[in-house]
């Protein structure tokens, strides 16, 4: 019996000056949600948005995914001009295993974005600036543990502004018409970029962001 014949899995040739970004995220619908529609939102020739599916929040199976994603389309992939991401948080994970994630990451090249304490800071940037909470809210926002109803205080505080929040079923209509002010608003944050991630409230999502809206 003849040996099945491989077929190398390529770019199509429309898409041969396109720079693909390439998203693996800790989460599983929301994340996902808000890159894909990002794209949709902006669209542009040169740039083409793939966001990875995937279901353990692990954030070595999300290097993992990213690992499994450049092998299997090694040869669509161009070094140093098409980019893979990581889109973590903070959260739960111990600073250990984050510093070993991250350096893994900068070992292989990838990008890395990380929110602290979770992604749903990046989804209130779209609304609101953080100088208009108090301290006590802000204190409340960096805690990595969950309060009533089993919701992080920035759920919360996105289901009040929003009158529901329902992070498997993002209703991104309500947030990417201000993606470049949250940008802006993340970058102010963001007053030590030489660390891999913020000490404080803050995400490296916007990193990603304006990439795909060709603002950079």
């Amino acid at each position: 019996m003849p040996s099945k014949r491989f077929t190398p899995k390529t770019r199509p040739s429309g898409y041969r000056d396109a720079k693909f970004i390439i998203i693996a995220a800790e989460g599983t619908n929301t994340e996902e949600q808000y890159f894909t529609d990002l794209a949709k939102s902006y669209p542009a020739q040169n740039i083409r948005v793939k966001v990875i599916p995937r279901s353990d929040p692990d954030p070595k199976a999300v290097i993992k995914a990213l690992d499994d994603y450049r092998k299997e389309f090694s040869l669509s992939l161009r070094k140093d001009y098409d980019e893979l991401w990581m889109v973590i948080d903070i959260d739960q994970w111990k600073e250990k295993m984050l510093s070993e994630v991250v350096a893994s990451c900068e070992q292989k090249r990838y990008g890395c974005a990380i929110s602290n304490p979770c992604f749903e800071l990046w989804l209130l940037l779209h609304l609101k600036s953080l100088e208009e909470y108090d301290p006590e809210s802000l204190r409340k926002f960096k805690e990595q543990r969950k309060v009533k109803e089993k919701k992080h205080p920035l759920k919360l505080e996105l289901s009040k502004l929003l009158d529901g929040y329902n992070e498997s079923n993002l209703d991104t209509s309500k947030f990417l018409g201000n993606v470049e002010i949250a940008i802006e608003r993340a970058k102010a944050l963001d007053t030590q970029p030489e660390h891999r991630w913020t000490n404080d409230l803050g995400t490296r999502v916007y990193l990603i962001a304006e990439k795909i809206i060709n603002t950079k």
